[in-house]
């Protein structure tokens, strides 16, 4: 799904926001988690996942053009681990209503 996509979908779901309320709501949104992910933190969203920056150690590396050993330092990447609801979700084959319905029963506690 595009930037795009998701702001036209909940522009449809909340008729109560316009077009441009929307954009400015899904904007704000990213650039408050990627202010987060460049600041070290971590992100966690129930249900879909947990992002986190993991450091690679530096390392000696080839150069593919000359065979040259060259020094590469530290790099930081952005992790994802998926949430356990996210992975039954696209390990299963039914609808999103029935997928809906079983995590609901998982999760239903008796007292």
């Amino acid at each position: 799904m595009k930037r795009s996509t998701l702001i036209q979908d909940l522009a449809i779901r909340y008729k109560y926001l316009n077009h441009a309320q929307v954009e400015k709501m899904v904007e704000l949104i990213f650039k408050h988690l990627g202010n987060a992910l460049s600041q070290d933190q971590r992100i966690e969203i129930r249900g879909i996942g947990t992002w986190h920056i993991k450091t690679r150690n530096p390392r000696l590396a080839r150069n593919p053009r000359t065979g040259e050993k060259v020094q590469v330092g530290t790099k930081k990447n952005i992790a994802f681990r998926m949430a356990k609801d996210l992975k039954f979700r696209i390990n299963q084959n039914k609808s999103p209503e029935e997928i809906d319905k079983q995590i609901e029963r998982m999760y239903d506690r008796k007292d």
